[in-house]
């Protein structure tokens, strides 16, 4: 039976081996003398720039100097910008997607420094590793994607589409187990058919993928579409035609800035949850200075995460210059 209206289960989906660490902007010269090594990209990918910016404002909001190398989208530099760090005396580095660069990133990398790593396996040498839950991302777009299925019509006939990306098999993977999961929440057992499960890999994948799929569906089917990230929502949003847009509703995971202005303009996109990776120095920096001041900090740190609806993105971005629905 269905959960009657009113009712919403916000639970995590398994008990989360991290902890998640509330935002904090270090003290005005909390930082003072201490050289901060930074490896990060700052290119086209949107996640890794947003964290990158907000390392760099942390770090000089702390007023510590920053030591940084950027090495591009190729992963055997990121061994050249650890080596090179090696050799600035800095007291303590951070790395944000290193790519496979296993324990060869501590061997290159800075000796007896702690060692803050974002969006990365594990490795031996770091002090702590901050990231997203994404289990519980995905639980909470899954479960928004439930409760608007329920309170329009008792979850029934809805069609689950799941967008995937093989691209990044592990947070896909468990994204994905937590849409299900946060769907049964507010429909268990109420599913015509086992989720749709697509892959894309890319925008224009998902694109494809999707129009693939709306093809082999019913026209008057009602679609419950939930996304990985917002590239795949993105694709997936650009391949509805108009006259199926009634059927569709959709969430996401990410909530970046691509991502914004269409959930503000789509009223179909009922929001993200958002990653805020423009906040990942606010986690990063301060438990970096903890670490030097010989304080113990957390291993595994995960960045807070909300689900944000076209009606609370303006409390916590700027969306001004988005066209209203």
């Amino acid at each position: 039976m269905a959960p009657s209206p009113g009712t919403v289960t916000a639970t995590s989906v398994t008990e989360p081996p991290g902890t998640v660490v509330p935002f904090r902007t270090p003290a005005p010269g909390s930082g003072a003398g201490h050289r901060i090594g930074l490896v990060a990209s700052s290119g086209s990918d949107p996640f890794s720039r947003a964290v990158t910016d907000s390392i760099a404002a942390q770090v000089q909001a702390a007023g510590a100097e920053l030591i940084s190398c950027d090495p591009g989208a190729n992963p055997t530099l990121v061994l050249d910008c650890a080596r090179r760090l090696a050799t600035q005396q800095v007291d303590g580095w951070i790395t944000v997607q290193p790519g496979e660069t296993g324990e060869a990133v501590c061997a290159a990398g800075p000796q007896d420094a702690p060692l803050i790593a974002i969006a990365a396996a594990p490795v031996s040498c770091e002090t702590a590793e901050v990231g997203a839950d994404d289990r519980q991302a995905g639980f909470l777009a899954g479960m928004e994607l439930g409760r608007t299925s329920r309170l329009r019509g008792g979850c029934a006939d809805d069609i689950l589409v799941i967008l995937s990306n093989s691209a990044t098999p592990t947070a896909s993977a468990q994204r994905s187990d937590g849409i299900r999961a946060g769907f049964s929440s507010q429909c268990p057992g109420t599913l015509t058919q086992e989720a749709v499960l697509l892959d894309a890999a890319t925008q224009d994948d998902a694109y494809q993928a999707f129009s693939r799929a709306l093809a082999a569906l019913p026209d008057d089917a009602d679609i419950l579409l939930a996304a990985v990230d917002d590239g795949a929502a993105l694709g997936a949003a650009a391949a509805i035609p108009g006259d199926r847009a009634e059927h569709i509703t959709m969430a996401a995971i990410g909530a970046d800035q691509r991502a914004r202005c269409q959930i503000i303009a789509d009223p179909h996109w009922i929001g993200d949850a958002a990653l805020f990776p423009d906040r990942y120095g606010e986690v990063a920096v301060p438990a970096l200075l903890d670490s030097l001041r010989g304080q113990d900090i957390p291993r595994n740190m995960f960045i807070a995460t909300e689900f944000l609806t076209a009606e609370s993105l303006p409390d916590y971005y700027d969306v001004t210059d988005c066209p209203g629905r």
